[in-house]
């Protein structure tokens, strides 16, 4: 099976470039769980001790406010989570939930800092992306917040 995910691993985005061998030492360096339709993985607040990387099912970010959830986004298979609180020292800014049978690869905290020292093509893409992700939410922010001026 760990041969399946590493060929799975290698054909993300995020991994374009590692060979299947060197996915299988992503893989190696972590542990793959599983998680039930519904099944909440961490919790809004909760500390950061992991980073994941989906390898399939999907998974719901998710904020509870008012009462109710929140989702923020919904991620496939190639995304990973956590690492925002785990490279900033942060407690959990959201929650995450299985939204359908889901399989992920998950990095201790420090097997994950470790990674980045490791591989630094790797360390590019991560920050690159988690840094996307800050602008896009950014700009998200500013247009909301810009369309409640209109109003």
């Amino acid at each position: 099976m760990d041969e399946q995910y590493a060929a799975m691993i290698a054909g993300f985005p995020l991994f374009q470039g590692f060979t299947v061998a060197g996915a299988q030492r992503l893989l190696e360096r972590g542990e793959i769980k599983q998680y039930a339709l519904g099944e909440v993985i961490f919790g809004e607040g909760d500390p950061p001790e992991s980073v994941m990387l989906v390898l399939a099912g999907k998974i719901q970010v998710f904020v509870e406010r008012q009462g109710a959830d929140l989702v923020l986004t919904e991620v496939n298979p190639g995304a990973v989570l956590g690492e925002l609180a785990v490279l900033c020292g942060m407690p959990r800014a959201a929650s995450l939930r299985a939204s359908e049978p889901s399989v992920v690869l998950e990095w201790s905290a420090a097997g994950f800092r470790n990674l980045l020292l490791r591989y630094n093509l790797l360390s590019e893409r991560i920050f690159r992306e988690s840094l996307r992700t800050l602008v896009d939410k950014e700009r998200g922010l500013i247009d909301s917040l810009a369309a409640t001026r209109k109003a």
